[in-house]
């Protein structure tokens, strides 16, 4: 296949559509195996995708790997613009999935749906932001109660991963797609990838073995924690978050009042380098607009100085700064709450499959709720695309709808043999820890991320 060239490539859209297209053909090469379950991941990447790649990256100054931008930002169609509500998600469709699924474009389309419905929490929270510097309680106030109605949306629309995803496709048939290059040793990627044609020219050249694998890149997969928009909240909130595993304590009152004096600003906590390492991840507009807000968002600075009094649950409860303070403590409510379902789906849908491994005993997928779902004459698209609640009758992507798999042992249940070694999706063991396709210990991660974010209300 000869190497693309991307000078006709003019637009910010175009660059994306095909960074979008070069990200799903790159990770198909790696994770595919050919279509054989025994083929280990491919640790080479030709540059007829490779070049293209990496220049379509810079462009849009990111790293060359699958990213949240990639298969949910710039990855969904609407369906019927004539529709009450374009942008539901029952009237969204992918462009592109790994395996053709429903639950692969569902699972996408999720975090598509809440990047969308909550687009107006930015700008409550820009309003906010200049409203600080106002005094404006009152506006600061009603910022807040706009940024809660959009993690209100959020969290509505999380819960919603349920209806059309199913755990045992997604961790046995979407996820290993979704991983990245680094620390995937136990997956097949001990040293990374090498990017042909771009960090090397020659590989016959080279003098010794450790000279190549100086070449071989490692990147993070996809994650959520590559989405702008619960970074930018985390920021206008002050949720601070620290490196996994050491304890932290959230802002308080004396360094509120040193801050806004601009006299003995304590440095910056240590920041959890995964959520500042995922920020390369975004495109480069997204990571500055989060380092300008952390630059000049006191939301949190100036809850805690108006609220200081001890005695403010004294108050009348129509107090501006009762008001305030409750309108902040909802958010950061919100958030936890959000932070809890993601951490449960976690359970669900990497945890639960990578305990139970492959063999699945042989049941019906629960009916999901009914929606309205968008139709054409030609009936649904490929692909997922419409978001219809239909199975496939295929017992290679859908073991549990393998009838003729009654009376077959439990080890055939699965529709598919044993995965090989060597790769994401596996059976764990009961103590070994479930990685996440950003190289992270999942639970772990999360965990503390929630609890940081609960640790956030002001009393």
């Amino acid at each position: 296949m000869p190497v693309l060239s991307t000078e006709r490539l003019e637009t910010q859209a175009e660059y994306r559509r095909a960074f979008t297209i070069l990200s799903f053909m790159a990770h198909a090469f790696v994770w595919g195996r050919n279509g054989a379950e025994s083929e280990p991941a491919s640790e080479f990447l030709p540059a007829s995708i490779a070049v293209p790649w990496v220049a379509t990256a810079e462009f849009l100054e990111l790293n060359p790997v699958v990213c949240c931008a990639a298969v949910c930002h710039w990855n969904w169609q609407i369906l019927d613009e004539d529709a009450e509500d374009p942008m539901d998600i029952d009237n969204l469709g992918t462009l592109h999935t790994f395996s053709g699924s429903m639950d692969e474009s569902w699972f996408y389309l999720v975090t598509t749906a809440i990047e969308a419905k909550c687009a107006r929490g930015l700008n409550a929270i820009i309003g906010a932001t200049a409203a600080v510097e106002q005094d404006a309680i009152e506006v600061v106030t009603s910022s807040l109660e706009l940024m809660a109605d959009s993690l209100v949306d959020a969290n509505a629309i999380l819960e919603r991963m349920y209806d059309r995803c199913d755990p045992y496709v997604f961790y046995w048939k979407i996820r290993e797609f979704l991983a990245g290059w680094e620390n995937m040793a136990e997956a097949g990627l001990p040293h990374g990838v090498l990017y042909e044609g771009v960090d090397d020219t020659d590989t016959f050249s080279l003098d010794n073995w450790q000279s190549l694998i100086r070449r071989f890149r490692k990147y993070a997969g996809g994650s959520a924690a590559q989405t702008p928009l619960l970074q930018a909240f985390d920021i206008a909130l002050g949720i601070k978050h620290f490196p996994t595993g050491q304890r932290s304590d959230p802002s308080t009152t004396a360094a509120a009042r040193a801050r806004f004096a601009g006299d003995g600003i304590p440095a910056p906590p240590a920041a959890n380098s995964y959520l500042v390492r995922m920020r390369g991840y975004m495109p480069g507009g997204h990571r500055r607009f989060l380092e300008d807000l952390a630059a000049t968002c006191w939301i949190r600075e100036y809850v805690l100085l108006a609220c200081s009094d001890t005695l403010l649950h004294m108050y009348h409860p129509d107090d501006p700064r009762v008001l305030l303070r409750e309108a902040y403590n909802r958010c950061v409510g919100l958030m936890e709450s959000f932070r809890s379902k993601h951490l449960m789906m976690v359970t669900r849908y990497i945890i639960g499959p990578a305990k139970n491994g492959p063999s699945l005993p042989h049941r019906s997928r629960p009916a999901a709720k009914t929606h309205a779902v968008a139709s054409t004459a030609a009936g649904p698209l490929s692909g997922g695309r419409m978001g219809g609640d239909s199975l496939p009758a295929d017992p290679t992507m859908y073991p549990q709808t393998n009838t003729a798999a009654t009376r077959q042992p439990e080890a055939a249940r699965s529709g598919s043999p044993p995965p090989a070694k060597g790769r994401l999706a596996r059976k764990l063991d009961a103590d070994a820890v479930a990685r996440g396709t950003g190289g992270t210990d999942a639970v772990q991660f999360l965990k503390q991320v929630r609890n940081e974010t609960a640790h956030s209300r002001v009393p």
